[in-house]
């Protein structure tokens, strides 16, 4: 899905371009995105909201933005990343709710299973789309067409969700083209009408061209794709060096380039919009502390640690701020992530005039050089500038280091039992069977 935050991304696929050895003759990709993904799934778990205006976001109907919105929704101007304030204006009758995440990973993980059993290669790039390579599988399903209509029959026989399906000799074609198809349809791009088909769009449309380079192409006045397709090579080769014929070949619709997907996990985060603006430090460190216990859980699940630890504030005129640290070791401990993110925090609004009521201390051996962590104490200290939004951000995720510390072995072994324990019991009781406040 699109507009999500680095601090809602617990697990970024990563998308690289690979050489092929076939000159991009005979290619044949397909790309799969499932309609409206997270508002399909709620009217299925609720077959009375079948032909309603759906819109899924936040847990708060007054701060939250629309992550999805049914095409009923959609027909009244309901658009992804649209306030809930907002977009209850355009549609007063919409049906508003909270994300259901671990429902949507459900029905994604079906789809996948479906596609797995219909090409030898898919590569998923999000929780509602996926790529299939089907070169070769000409004689099973006799044409591409057959081919796509049977897996979009597949998927909506065995989930009841709605895909659309692109198809195309390079697999940046067939995204494009599942875009066009949509809803619930289907869009094939023949061999040799790539460049005809790609040439009025804008560069923006082309995967993998953002903002910031769809800017740095209109600097150079490149505004479509087949502007782009005419630039010399040799100006992309000076402006944006290996990466410049590379974009011309998907600009032409002919690179001969598939994806290699890798599932390493980049960083993991949590972020929370307050329902009312927060503007106790008190309420902030609570809000902190259950951001970073979850973080902290997630890690231990996936049995990684974080050298570098991010802490994002968002004030009410939506203004933003974020601050990292680098730790000297490697941890997943709740109780080092916090003291850390409870620096970065403190750090963030001092200049706002905030001063924590509580006192802050140093956890040996993690926090870098050069990290404050004197402060004065106070007893009824308020930030001039109140928080929307407060997001925590583990990065630089590695495995646990075996090498131990001699000095503190004893105490971190007693402290991973102890995580390890409480983990056990919230996965098999709930979060709230054991509830810790720092």
């Amino acid at each position: 899905m699109k507009h999500f935050s680095p601090f809602q991304c617990d697990q970024k696929r990563i998308l690289r371009p690979t050489r092929m050895n076939h000159g991009g003759k005979g290619r044949t990709f397909l790309h799969v995105d499932l309609d409206a993904f997270f508002a399909s799934v709620e009217q299925i778990k609720n077959p009375k909201l079948k032909g309603k205006p759906v819109v899924v976001g936040g847990r708060s109907s007054k701060r939250g933005v629309v992550t999805a919105a049914s095409y009923e929704a959609k027909r009244r101007g309901i658009k992804t990343g649209m306030p809930w304030q907002q977009a209850r204006a355009c549609c007063p009758e919409a049906i508003f709710l909270p994300a259901d995440f671990d429902a949507y990973a459900i029905y994604s993980r079906l789809v996948r299973k479906i596609l797995e059993k219909m090409s030898p290669v898919v590569a998923p790039a999000s929780i509602d789309e996926c790529y299939l390579d089907l070169t070769g599988c000409e004689k099973i399903y006799g044409s591409l067409w057959n081919a796509a209509d049977k897996i979009r029959q597949e998927i909506l026989e065995r989930t009841g969700l709605s895909s659309s399906i692109g198809m195309g000799a390079s697999h940046s074609v067939a995204k494009i083209a599942s875009k066009f198809a949509k809803p619930a349809g289907i869009l094939e791009v023949p061999a040799g009408s790539e460049g005809a088909f790609l040439a009025p769009l804008l560069v923006e449309q082309m995967p993998g061209i953002g903002p910031r380079l769809g800017e740095r192409l209109r600097n150079l006045g490149v505004a479509t794709l087949g502007q782009l397709a005419r630039l010399p090579v040799d100006i992309l080769k000076r402006q944006f060096g290996v990466y410049g014929p590379f974009l011309l070949a998907k600009a032409r619709g002919v690179d001969d380039w598939e994806l290699e997907i890798s599932e390493e996990v980049k960083s993991i985060g949590k972020e929370r919009t307050f329902e009312n603006d927060i503007s106790d430090p008190k309420e902030l460190r609570k809000e902190l502390w259950e951001l970073v216990e979850m973080v902290g859980r997630e890690l231990r699940q996936k049995k990684l640690c974080t050298r570098s630890v991010r802490v994002k504030v968002r004030y009410a005129d939506f203004s933003e701020e974020s601050k990292s640290i680098t730790l000297k070791e490697t941890t997943n401990l709740d109780r080092v992530l916090f003291q850390c993110a409870e620096e970065l925090l403190l750090q963030l609004l001092e200049k706002n005039s905030v001063i924590f009521p509580f006192a802050l201390s140093k956890v040996e051996g993690h926090l870098s050089v050069g990290a404050s962590t004197s402060h004065c104490v106070a007893s009824s200290a308020r930030t001039e500038r109140p928080l929307r939004l407060l997001g925590f951000c583990a990065a630089e995720l590695g495995a646990p280091s075996p090498q131990a510390d001699l000095f503190h072995s004893q105490k971190s072994n007693r402290w991973d039992r102890l995580h390890t324990s409480i983990d056990w019991l919230r996965e098999k009781f709930g979060v709230g069977a054991i509830l810790i406040r720092h």
